[in-house]
C-alpha cells in the first residue's frame, strides 16, 4: 500500500501542465540508469532526465509493492524521439493513426519491451499512455492474475503520476473523470464481470468503465474506512490465493448494491484527493552513465525498435544496414534470424544465430533459439543424450538470463521427461514466479504436479485458470481438468469449452496449414482427428473469424509465431462449423513427455 506518511493534496480533475521543451539535434546516445536504458537523438542531459522519471515510476511501484523485483525476462528499452519528425520516422503508421498527436507509445513483447517518449511534448497528461502500459507490465510481473477493472483502473490510476524535482504525486485523476459527472455508473456486478472480450471494455461504455475503474481504485486508495490502501491488498491477497473474485469483494469492501451507491457519490466529487511522495533519495542521474553509439550501432538499435513497434521491413532494412556498416556486430544477425524463422527459413535463421554467437559467445536469445531449432519439433523424442546435451545448453541461458523464463519451461519439459520430477518442478515454478501472467506456466506446474501424484493440487490450478483466464488458455485447462482422475475433480461443475456457440470440437494432429500468397486470402488446415479411429483427415479453411492459440510453453513464443509455419504434426483442439467446413478456432498444442515414462521413474 501507499505509505501511510504521504502528504495528501486536493487536485482539480483539469489541473495539469503540458511540458514541451526541443532538444538539439545530435547522434543517437545510450543513457543507462541502475534499471532503465535510454535511446535518443536528443541530448545528454534529456536522456538522463527521461531514464530519472522511469527509475522514479520505479520507485512508487516498489514503494506500493514492498517488492523491488520489478524486472522481467523482456527487459524494457526507451526510445527517446526529439521531436515529432524522429518519431514519425520510426512508426510511420503509428504516425499517421495518431494524426501526428502522439507523444508516447509502448510496445510489449515476450522477449523485448520498447516505449516511445517525444521530448518536445513529453510532461504529465502526453505521458499517460506510456505509464499506464508501464504500470500494466509491472502489474503483470508481480500478480497471476488481477480481473480486467483492476489490472485497468491500477494502470489509469498510476499512469497519471506527475514528477517534480522535490516531489511525486500519485492519484492525480484521469481526464476520463469528467465522464463520471455527466453519466450514470455501470452496476458494481456488471463491472466485475468485465473481461478482454466484453462489449462494456470496448464499444461506447469504454471511457465510463475505465473511468469508473480508475474512481474505484482511487476511493480504496484514499476514501474513507480504506486504510490508505491496505484494504485493496487485502482483496488482491485472497485473489492470489484462488478465492472467487465477487467473494472476497463482498468481504472486503461490503454489499455490492450498498458499494454502488457509495461509488455514486465519490466518484460525483469536483476534485480528488491525491499523494505525495518524496523522490527516490538513492537516484542521482547525474551518474547515469552516457555514450554515443556508432552508425552500426544506431542502425541495429532502431531496427530491433521498428520490428518491436511492427515496421518490420523498415527495420529489417536498418538491420541489413548495420550488418553492412559493421559485419562484427553479433546483433544484427541475431534479429535477421529471428524474421528468418518467422517465415520459416530455418536453415538460413539456424546461419544466423550461428555467426551471431561466433562473434559474441554471450548472445544467449542466439543460444536458445539456435539450440531448439537444431533439436527440431520432436526435441522429447530424440534419445536421452542428445536431451542431455539440450538440458545443458538450456542451463546455459538460465545462467547468462536469469529472468527468462522460456528457458525455464524448456528446462523443465526435459527434467520432467527425463525422469527429474523435482528439477522439473523447481524450474516450471520459477518460470511461473517470473511470468504469473502467463497461463501456460501455471498449467506447465500443474500437469508436472500430476504425473508427480498430486492430483488435487493440479485439479486446483486447473481450476483457476479455466475460472480467470478466457479462450485458449481456458480451453487448455479445460483438457488438463479432463486428465484429473474424477474423485480429485471436486465438486464444482465441470469447466466447459469456450468456443463459438453451434461449433463442433475435435482433438488431434494439424497435418498441414497453407496461408495463401495474397493478402486476405484464407488459410487452409488439414486436420486429423483422434476419434472416431481411422476418420478421414478434415479439409477446412478459414475465415475472418478465426481464433489461433497456442500453448505458452512453445519456445518461439508470440514474437515469432505465425500459423503459416512450424506448426504441422503438432496436436490441437480446433472448432469447425462441419457444414461450411469453415475452421472458427485452432489451438495447438505443445509437445509433453510420455505418461508412462515419468511414472515408471517415479516422483
Amino acid at each position: 500500500m501507499i505509505r501511510k506518511n504521504l502528504v495528501l493534496f486536493t487536485l482539480s480533475a483539469s489541473a495539469f501542465v503540458f511540458g514541451c521543451r526541443a532538444a538539439a539535434e545530435q547522434a543517437w546516445i545510450e543513457v543507462r540508469s541502475p534499471h532503465f536504458r535510454v535511446l535518443t537523438n536528443g541530448s545528454g542531459a534529456d536522456g538522463r532526465k527521461v531514464a530519472n522519471e522511469f527509475e522514479q515510476m520505479r520507485y512508487v511501484f516498489a514503494t506500493r509493492f514492498h517488492d523491488d523485483k520489478l524486472e522481467s525476462g523482456a527487459p524494457l528499452t526507451i526510445v527517446a524521439a526529439k521531436d515529432g519528425d524522429t518519431m514519425k520516422s520510426l512508426e510511420p503508421h503509428f504516425w499517421k493513426e495518431s494524426k501526428g498527436n502522439a507523444a508516447g507509445e509502448f510496445h510489449s513483447g515476450w522477449e523485448k519491451k520498447f516505449a516511445t517518449v517525444r521530448l518536445d511534448t513529453w510532461g504529465d497528461a502526453n505521458s499517460v499512455v506510456v505509464y499506464h502500459e508501464y504500470t500494466h507490465s509491472v502489474l503483470h510481473r508481480i500478480f497471476h492474475w488481477l480481473p480486467v477493472w483492476l489490472d485497468e483502473g491500477l494502470a489509469e490510476f498510476y499512469g497519471y503520476t506527475w514528477f517534480r524535482p522535490d516531489r511525486i504525486m500519485v492519484g492525480a485523476p484521469t481526464l476520463r473523470s469528467q465522464v463520471l459527472q455527466n453519466r450514470g455508473l455501470l452496476p458494481t456486478k456488471e463491472v466485475l464481470e468485465v473481461t478482454p472480450s466484453s462489449k462494456e471494455y470496448h464499444d461506447s461504455r469504454a471511457d465510463l468503465f475505465y473511468a469508473q475503474s480508475w474512481a474505484m481504485v482511487h476511493y480504496m486508495t484514499f476514501g474513507p474506512g480504506m486504510d490508505h490502501g491496505a484494504k485493496i491488498n487485502d482483496f488482491i491477497h485472497k485473489l492470489e490465493t484462488g478465492e472467487p473474485q465477487e467473494q472476497a469483494f463482498v468481504e472486503v469492501f461490503g454489499d455490492l448494491k450498498a458499494f454502488d451507491k457509495t461509488m455514486q457519490k465519490y466518484a460525483g466529487q469536483e476534485s480528488f484527493n491525491a499523494a505525495r511522495l518524496a523522490p527516490d533519495p538513492g537516484m542521482d542521474a547525474k551518474t547515469f552513465a552516457v555514450r554515443k553509439l556508432t552508425a552500426a550501432e544506431a542502425e541495429y538499435e532502431m531496427g530491433c525498435f521498428r520490428i518491436g513497434a511492427g515496421e518490420v521491413e523498415t527495420g529489417r532494412a536498418s538491420l541489413q544496414k548495420a550488418m553492412t556498416l559493421d559485419p562484427t556486430l553479433a546483433g544484427p544477425y541475431e534479429e535477421l534470424a529471428y524474421l528468418d524463422y518467422r517465415e520459416g527459413k530455418d536453415e538460413e535463421a539456424s546461419k544466423g544465430w550461428s555467426e551471431a554467437l561466433k562473434l559474441d559467445s554471450s548472445r544467449w536469445r542466439s543460444l536458445f533459439a539456435l539450440t531448439m531449432v537444431q533439436a527440431g519439433p520432436k526435441l522429447l523424442s530424440l534419445p536421452d543424450a542428445e536431451q542431455a546435451a539440450v538440458l545443458s545448453k538450456m542451463r546455459r541461458v538460465n545462467t547468462l538470463a536469469p529472468l527468462f523464463a522460456p528457458a525455464y519451461v524448456e528446462t523443465a519439459l526435459l527434467e520432467w521427461h527425463l525422469g527429474a520430477m523435482q528439477k522439473a518442478y523447481s524450474d516450471a515454478h520459477q518460470a511461473e514466479t517470473l511470468e504469473p501472467w502467463r497461463a501456460g506456466y501455471h498449467l506447465l506446474t500443474a500437469r508436472i504436479l500430476l504425473q508427480g501424484n498430486q492430483p488435487a493440487i493440479a485439479a486446483k490450478y486447473a481450476r483457476v485458470v479455466g475460472e480467470h483466464w478466457k479462450g485458449p488458455d481456458h480451453n487448455e485447462a479445460v483438457e488438463l481438468w479432463a486428465e484429473v482422475p474424477a474423485a480429485q475433480q471436486g465438486k464444482d461443475p465441470a469447466p466447459i469449452w469456450d468456443v463459438p456457440e453451434g461449433a463442433t470440437i475435435a482433438q488431434g494432429t494439424l497435418k498441414s496449414v497453407a496461408c495463401g500468397s495474397a493478402p486476405g486470402e484464407r488459410a487452409m488446415f488439414v486436420f486429423q482427428p483422434d476419434k472416431p479411429k481411422g476418420a478421414t483427415a478434415l479439409k477446412l479453411k478459414s475465415d475472418n473469424r478465426l481464433v489461433i492459440g497456442f500453448s505458452d510453453t512453445f519456445w518461439w513464443g508470440e514474437d515469432h509465431f505465425t500459423p503459416c509455419h512450424h506448426l504441422e504434426g503438432h496436436r490441437a483442439m480446433i472448432a469447425y462449423e462441419p457444414e461450411e467446413g469453415v475452421v472458427v478456432d485452432v489451438e495447438v498444442r505443445d509437445d509433453l513427455p510420455a505418461v508412462a515414462k515419468v511414472m515408471a521413474t517415479g516422483p
